[in-house]
């Protein structure tokens, strides 16, 4: 990720998280087939993470670490549908503007049925993924991508969020 986008990222991370209603601490994915992503635990641990893409070979692989490494931005895609295919999240750090501390926060990458990555730092994006997967279950079970919106979220104190709408 450049420097502009993490900084970018960061900024966005957190407005939201620091003005938010919800507690970001109490946020968790559960899952029977892979790793819990606990907010309340792996906040204190960079690097913590889900993956519904089980990458068991090469190809799979390169798939899941170009969408990580460089993926687009779901900014620009507000308003705009994907294919959606895999969902990756991780924790990680950035420096809270409002009290120079380093917090730790959810960086969301939904994945495409072409491998494509798009990338949020944003509990509302985690919010949404999470009741996704509480409803329409693992995306490694689905039998075909679902198409998602991208939303851009207005919170009650002026800032925003983002925000996943099922088309099918």
């Amino acid at each position: 990720m450049s420097n502009d986008t993490t900084k970018a990222a960061a900024q966005a991370a957190q407005s939201e998280i620091l003005t938010t209603q919800e507690d970001p601490m109490e946020l968790a994915i559960s899952s029977d087939r892979f790793q819990t992503l606990d907010l309340k635990a792996d906040l204190s641990s960079e690097g913590a993470g889900y993956c519904s893409l089980q990458a068991a070979d090469d190809e799979d692989r390169v798939k899941l670490y170009n969408a990580c490494s460089s993926p687009k931005s779901v900014a620009d895609m507000i308003n705009k549908q994907i294919k959606l295919r895999h969902i990756f999240i991780e924790v990680i750090q950035v420096m809270s503007e409002q009290s120079g501390e380093l917090v730790y926060v959810p960086r969301v990458i939904l994945i495409d049925e072409n491998g494509t990555g798009y990338q949020a730092v944003s509990i509302g994006m985690y919010n949404s993924v999470k009741r996704l997967i509480a409803t329409f279950g693992e995306p490694s079970a689905w039998k075909k991508a679902h198409t998602v919106e991208i939303q851009n979220v207005s919170l009650k104190n002026g800032q925003h969020t983002f925000n996943l709408k099922m088309i099918d």
